[in-house]
């Protein structure tokens, strides 16, 4: 399933984009209909724009002396509103669950302390 297409012929190939402040303007080379493809991220389960992409190894491959190392990269969107994982997705996966351990974000931290 393509990521962007036009919302009049479902074209996903011959598209073009210009970046304006926090919008693309796309137009769609089969049928020129242009429209704007919003670039901030929003939950798909609470709606909240409270969201950390977490960097996540997804690929592996053996290197040397048979070792598995990590060849790709992708992002986990967590929600700290609802604390739900994958909340860009189209299946978005419902909290609670923890932050993710590669959070960078300071809330994590404090969620794993107990209480003084």
């Amino acid at each position: 399933m393509p990521t962007v297409a036009c919302p009049s012929c479902q074209e996903d190939d011959d598209l073009t984009g210009e970046r304006h402040d926090d919008t693309i303007v796309l137009t769609c080379g089969g049928c020129g209909t242009q429209w704007d493809r919003d670039l901030r991220l929003e939950c798909k389960l609470c709606g909240s724009d409270d969201i950390e992409g977490i960097p996540t190894s997804t690929l592996e491959e053996a290197g040397r002396a048979g070792v598995r190392t990590p060849s790709g990269i992708r992002l986990v969107y967590y929600c700290w509103s609802c604390r739900g994982t994958e909340v860009t997705a189209t299946n978005p996966s419902p909290g609670p669950h923890p932050p993710p351990r590669a959070s960078q974000d300071l809330r994590a931290l404090r969620r794993s302390r107990p209480h003084e």
